[in-house]
């Protein structure tokens, strides 16, 4: 039996040798157990940026921070689903996608996370209905899937430890923004929830974590070969993050906007993206025949009624109340959710077209406006944001409202500035192209329209 010792491995990884499973296990294990110095971690990480991770070491780094800790099991009669967004401006996709995927009889054990910085967190938006609990025991969290469908709650219990202990590692060694430790990070604890099918919507633009559309692509490329890697269905969809998605920006503005998406009622780039990643979950179920039936019926779900039913359902299986559920069904949406004391306007300086509505900007503003956190403990104002009157691609003349300041007395000048400056006036009509293309295992990227026309053809 060869007995395995870190500075040994640590030495091989410098050397810029390709680690063997066992090795990687043996170092998550003694992080795990402690017996390892932080300093050894922390050269072992540094190690791991300089020589480069190959993807059968990121999928052994990644299945040994999942296996540190609790793997969630279910039902093996459930098909287990979920999706995982890499943030922006504007993202409501997960509510609408919650409410429809499981009307076809799937199972979502969604885990979210908090917001920080210009992306708001799935969370926060949540707690902004009165009376929803995100905290769920275990025993909850199955009731909750097996009559209902889904749920939503932030990380529990054990999941992935050794990640948390990387993390904070990676945070003092300048070792976060390395790609494959965090792909397997994020990877780790998403495949802990037990699934069988992942559908990653990985967002490319100013308001992205990527510097470009290559990146992006090279990290949902990496992501889906991780899933695969581990038995678990998985697709990319690159989507475009330059401009907020939808009209709201804002805890409860976003909620309010994600009902009426629900309701069939929404903007039409929040609709497609949903009914795109909801397909794909779908086509992976076996459940739709082709990208563009899936699409149709995830659609559909938004027009009968069957969607809000779910969704409301998940909220009340979460503590949410039957009056409150009956307003939010009629969409009396002033009567449950905090609204802003102050509402000012910034309007068109100019005629022409909308050629640019800058995301990270408007998220960046939110934030300024107390909507979201600068630093984990911030408490959030669930009233305030921006919403859109106008996006891209639409024709203004001078004068014209361009968006409403959700505020309760934060605004500054500068501020108003920002914000009216994020709309850029030209003579080109630019449309939104929200959704770019897929990622698939083993398969080169393909344009989206190619993708959903392909079998029809």
């Amino acid at each position: 039996m060869v007995v395995l010792s870190v500075p040994e491995i640590l030495a091989r990884k410098r050397g810029g040798t390709e680690l063997q499973d066992e090795e990687i296990e043996f170092f998550i294990d003694c992080v795990c157990r402690r017996d390892i110095d932080r300093s050894q971690i922390g050269a072992m990480l540094m190690a791991f940026c300089l020589r480069g991770l190959t993807t059968k070491e990121t999928v052994t780094l990644t299945k040994s921070m999942m296996s540190s800790g609790t793997v969630q099991e279910w039902d093996p009669t459930w098909k287990m689903v979920d999706k995982h967004s890499t943030g922006g401006v504007g993202d409501k996709v997960t509510f609408p996608l919650v409410a429809a995927v499981p009307v076809f009889g799937m199972k979502m054990p969604m885990v979210s996370g908090r917001g920080l910085g210009h992306t708001g967190g799935t969370a926060d938006k949540l707690e902004s209905i009165p009376g929803f609990e995100i905290a769920l025991t275990e025993e909850h969290m199955e009731k909750t899937l097996r009559e209902v469908g889904c749920y939503v709650t932030t990380q529990f219990g054990d999941i992935a430890p050794a990640d948390r202990t990387l993390y904070s590692i990676r945070d003092i060694t300048s070792t976060v923004c390395y790609a494959p430790l965090s792909c397997s990070s994020i990877m780790s604890k998403k495949l802990a929830e037990g699934i069988s099918s992942l559908v990653l919507d990985v967002k490319t633009g100013v308001a992205s974590t990527t510097d470009s559309y290559e990146q992006a692509e090279w990290l949902a490329r990496m992501m889906v070969d991780i899933g695969h890697g581990m038995g678990v269905d998985t697709t990319a969809v690159l989507t475009e993050m330059d401009t907020p998605i939808g009209f709201t920006i804002g805890n409860a503005l976003e909620m309010i906007e994600s009902l009426e998406c629900i309701k069939g009622k929404g903007p039409a780039d929040l609709e497609h993206i949903v009914s795109v990643q909801g397909a794909v979950l779908l086509c992976e179920a076996g459940i739709a025949s082709s990208q563009l039936e899936g699409e149709q019926m995830i659609a559909k779900t938004f027009r009968d009624g069957s969607a809000l039913e779910k969704f409301l359902s998940i909220l009340g299986n979460q503590g949410v109340d039957k009056q409150t559920l009956d307003l939010l069904r009629r969409g009396e949406y002033d009567q449950v959710f905090d609204k802003a004391k102050h509402i000012d306007t910034v309007t068109a300086q100019q005629s022409g077209f909308i050629e640019e509505v800058n995301a990270m900007a408007l998220g960046t503003a939110t934030v300024l406006l107390g909507g979201g956190r600068q630093l984990p403990g911030d408490k959030i104002d669930m009233a305030v944001g921006i919403k859109l009157l106008k996006t891209k691609g639409d024709k203004v003349e001078n004068g014209d409202s361009l968006a409403e300041i959700h505020h309760n007395g934060k605004l500054t000048n500068l501020l108003t500035t920002r914000i009216q400056n994020a709309f850029v006036i030209g003579n080109n009509c630019r449309p939104i192209n929200r959704v770019i293309a897929i990622v698939k295992p083993g398969e080169p990227t393909v344009g989206y329209l190619k993708h959903k026309f392909r079998a029809e053809n």
